[in-house]
């Protein structure tokens, strides 16, 4: 039996005000912008000019380090990684590889069920330069210069994964750090947050690490599973065959549902890594490291640990919750009004979750505001109305923005289509209908009431909230 053994390099591109090492805007969508617009000496790699720091995006990936709670290097320092390729005309990149900012930690994440979590080693968290692009059309190739010079945060795990569903499950954490803290969007599919994927099977128990095979730049989560299932088969199937598997760079072909080789996988002396002579250690003082450790970060795994702990939510109200920084800022809102947690995610969960996805848009953007949520929950919260009767009012709410008073008025909800002596009644003859549920019930078994309730309910029509049926009810058996 042999067993998977993986680690991550993950790009995440920080969306800081400026370039890493010039004043050019740091532009997060490259599709709409006019090609090589938003250049200067620097990030063109022109001669004599020198790279200069800029404090905007050290801080955004402090941020990150301090999501992460890894421990830190101060100074770290900035070196050179030599390779030749067109979009790096100046045949080096600006990254850190001796002294990194981050360095050894452990970050635990949760599974996708949230059932349990999992750890895994961190070996650096590292700033550096992104390349330029390359353009390809028929024969001809273009360099467009506004992504370079533009910064990314480098995560190095260590080989601790041992499945697709594990990678993943770390990989939307980080997205979800990234996105719910303003340091970047980490978009998979805009290239926002790249994956190389470094992958290697040994027998079951041995820890000894055989030779492992980079597959580079995967960009969404199915494909990063995709990649890591073939090459695991692959590489199955080599040794399988009495052969060895050689170190290498491949890549991920979707249409082809392979991975490609495209180079023998160069070693960091390939590199040849060497001090960056231009750039002085970054050294952080005091006042900056005291304004990372007192701003406010938002971290998901402590949400998660919330709702799963406290709350008792199950996995598809948790996934709405923090599959958005609005959502997620929006329930915390409402949670401010003493709302019944579960009363308020059922319906962020439910019908708005529908809406937003329908239409496009965030919690935000709905036709109602605040206050008129909060009215919503009121209503519900003072038995005001029944479930169904809810379930039309946000209906309504979400079609025409309209205020659920004014709403429930219309409908004539307020109006009462019970007397209490009527309700009685009905109560009255459901326990004299149902004398072997009664007997259940006052012999212990509490979930015989649920069976009554359904019987009242039914013969009330929905038209009278649950609570007082089961508090009317519980009385006239007590």
């Amino acid at each position: 039996m042999f067993e998977l053994v993986i680690g991550l390099e993950i790009h995440l591109k920080i969306n800081s005000e400026k370039k890493l090492f010039c004043a050019c805007r740091n532009l997060q969508d490259f599709i709409k912008t006019q090609p090589n617009s938003n250049i200067c000496p620097v990030c063109t790699w022109q001669p004599w000019s020198l790279p200069v720091l800029q404090r905007w995006a050290v801080e955004k990936s402090l941020l990150l380090w301090r999501a992460l709670k890894c421990s830190f290097n101060n100074p770290s320092l900035f070196d050179r990684k030599s390779y030749f390729y067109p979009d790096l005309p100046l045949g080096y990149q600006i990254t850190q590889f001796y002294k990194p900012y981050g360095k050894e930690w452990t970050v635990s994440f949760y599974n996708e069920s949230y059932s349990n979590s999992t750890n895994v080693g961190i070996h650096a968290l590292q700033i550096e330069t992104d390349t330029a692009k390359t353009i390809h059309d028929g024969d001809d190739s273009f360099i467009d210069f506004n992504r370079a010079c533009t910064p990314l945060v480098e995560i190095v795990t260590k080989p601790d994964f041992r499945s697709a569903d594990e990678v993943t499950n770390f990989l939307k954490e980080i997205q979800r750090i990234a996105r719910f803290n303003n340091i970047g969007d980490a978009d998979l599919e805009k290239w926002q947050m790249r994956v190389d994927v470094n992958l290697s099977i040994r027998p079951t128990g041995q820890k000894e690490y055989w030779t492992r095979v980079e597959i580079k730049n995967i960009n969404t989560f199915s494909n990063i599973k995709a990649a890591i299932h073939v090459e695991y088969a692959r590489q199955l199937e080599i040794l399988q065959q009495w052969d060895t598997v050689t170190q290498q760079t491949r890549r991920w072909d979707a249409e082809s549902w392979t991975t490609i080789l495209m180079r023998s996988k160069e070693d960091a002396l390939d590199y040849r890594y060497f001090p960056e002579p231009d750039l002085p250690p970054l050294l952080l003082d005091e006042t900056i490291l005291d304004a990372m450790n007192t701003s406010e970060l938002v971290i998901p795994a402590d949400f998660i640990q919330l709702y799963v702990e406290t709350f008792g939510f199950h996995k598809e109200y948790i996934n709405v919750l923090i599959g958005s920084p609005v959502m997620h800022r929006y329930f915390h809102a409402m949670l401010l009004h003493d709302f019944e947690p579960k009363s308020i995610v059922k319906w962020l969960a439910g019908p708005i979750a529908a809406y937003c996805k329908e239409h496009f848009v965030e919690i935000d953007a709905l036709p109602f505001d605040q206050e008129k949520m909060i009215r919503f929950l009121r209503l519900i919260q003072s038995h005001a109305i029944t479930n169904s009767q809810a379930k039309i009012v946000m209906k309504e709410m979400l079609a025409t923005g309209d205020d659920p008073d004014s709403i429930v008025s219309a409908h004539k909800f307020d109006e009462a289509w019970l007397s209490e002596e009527q309700l009685m009644e009905i109560i009255s003859s459901v326990i004299q209908k149902n004398p072997d549920a009664v007997s259940d019930y006052q012999g212990g078994k509490d979930t015989a009431i649920k069976f009554l309730m359904w019987q009242v309910m039914r013969d009330t029509k929905g038209q009278v909230p649950h609570t007082i049926i089961l508090e009317k009810l519980t009385t006239s058996l007590s």
